[in-house]
């Protein structure tokens, strides 16, 4: 019996470096979903475009078949640092969401790029 490994996440879900976000941003070639909750952003900011739809509601957000996620995207899913946004990526492709992508490093190494 052959047993395959787990694909790791970077082979899963795209990762978009935050090298590119800025011309994303200006060609506003992405739906940017930022899925960290409203304390975070009031704290932290907000990248440019961003729409708010807090880690625990994309499931409800996709079943509600809201205007969001009616089109093929992209999307481009973000929050502080890149994991809970991986995770939000990964339970949109699996409720069918497609082209699905998330911010490496997140808001925050935007925010450290924008500093340098």
């Amino acid at each position: 019996m052959i047993i395959q490994k787990d694909k790791t996440y970077k082979e899963i879900i795209e990762q978009i470096t935050v090298d590119g976000l800025d011309t994303i941003i200006a060609e506003n070639s992405y739906t940017i979903i930022d899925v960290r909750n409203s304390k975070g952003i009031e704290t932290q900011g907000s990248i440019p475009g961003a729409i708010n739809i807090p880690f625990d509601s994309i499931d409800k957000s996709i079943e509600e078949d809201n205007d969001i996620f009616n089109c093929d995207g992209p999307f481009l899913f973000c929050c502080t640092g890149g994991v809970m946004s991986y995770m939000a990526a990964i339970k949109a492709q699996e409720k069918g969401v497609k082209n699905v992508c998330n911010l490496e490093g997140g808001h925050s190494a935007w925010m450290k790029l924008q500093m340098t």
